[in-house]
């Protein structure tokens, strides 16, 4: 009887024993669990698999999982169309280059689509760079030319918007942004040419502000080439007055990107002349007053600090 007591004793402070582990076991993984950050959702996330590369590449986990951000997170899709479709794409890349892009699809600070106001808005990136949120009448966000197709992933340190393109980080003002282009080195010179004999053009570019915001189709070397702007000399040797209403003809007022375009008119800085535009789901052309044939825009959407370019590849004569 004796010997059965203790034997069933023992067993029971086995079982008690077994308990106490198993539940201590759940209590502490309740307690270690913690909310996700941006950098646990993109890890776990099956849409953003190139971007988990990215970060890990660029070693920015830990920039994302800390202080309250906004990430417009490109997927999978966005990543392929830019031309990095795979990790070994993001990996050719420098780790600079790589940690640049991704700073520039955040934002310091938590921000739902619900607090984003309609129309175009400026905002700095956590690069120093401008970004620009357009909330479309109908509700839709955009980011630069990309669209939020997954709004307000909220996790514990912000928000996460997936977009189906990748952005390209903003390159200082506009006068930067065409004077560090290899393809613009002759609308370089031509504007350099106006610039003291038409001061406010050159104020317009080099505007460093998100105010007085422009629109530039930028013709290309090439292009300038095909209308006579051969070389430098060339555009030394052409009539002033001539050169700064063609570069006026160039410029609208406003920043519109290549998915915001509607088929009609636009009134350009050179007054009382109009670009006609053609838009369509794959293919943007302007065609000036006296161009026989339009103008496709061959680099869309690079942004800058005041307004937006677009590389076209013929020069528009007003």
């Amino acid at each position: 009887m004796n010997a059965l007591f203790l034997k069933g004793t023992r067993l029971m402070s086995v079982l008690f024993l077994v308990l106490t582990v198993l539940t201590g076991c759940t209590k502490s993984d309740d307690t270690v669990a913690t909310p996700q950050t941006i950098t646990d959702r993109i890890l776990e996330d099956s849409q953003f698999s190139i971007l988990r590369a990215a970060v890990t590449y660029s070693e920015m986990g830990d920039l994302l999982k800390g202080g309250n951000l906004t990430l417009f997170a490109p997927n999978d899709a966005a990543f392929q169309v830019a031309g990095y479709g795979s990790p070994t794409a993001i990996a050719a890349l420098s780790k600079e280059q790589v940690r640049s892009l991704l700073l520039y699809h955040v934002l310091e600070g938590p921000v739902p689509a619900s607090a984003i106001p309609g129309g175009l808005n400026p905002v700095t990136t956590a690069d120093k760079g401008v970004a620009y949120i357009n909330k479309a009448s109908d509700g839709r966000v955009f980011i630069n030319n990309a669209q939020v197709i997954q709004a307000d992933i909220q996790v514990a340190n912000g928000y996460i918007h997936s977009i189906d393109q990748v952005l390209t980080p903003s390159a200082g003002n506009l006068l930067t942004a065409i004077r560090t282009n290899p393809n613009l080195t002759l609308l370089t010179a031509a504007v350099n040419r106006v610039a003291a004999s038409n001061p406010t053009l050159l104020a317009t570019l080099s505007n460093n502000a998100s105010t007085n915001l422009v629109t530039i189709f930028a013709p290309n070397d090439a292009a300038f080439r095909s209308a006579g702007y051969t070389d430098l000399a060339a555009i030394n040797a052409a009539n002033l007055q001539t050169l700064t209403n063609v570069l006026l003809y160039h410029v609208v007022s406003g920043v519109t990107f290549s998915n915001q375009f509607q088929t009609g008119t636009l009134n350009t800085l050179l007054t009382g002349n109009r670009l006609i535009v053609l838009s369509t789901a794959n293919l943007l052309t302007i065609k000036g007053n006296k161009n026989a044939t339009t103008a496709t825009v061959k680099q869309g959407n690079i942004p800058a600090n005041s307004g937006v370019i677009h590389i076209i590849d013929q020069v528009l004569l007003p």
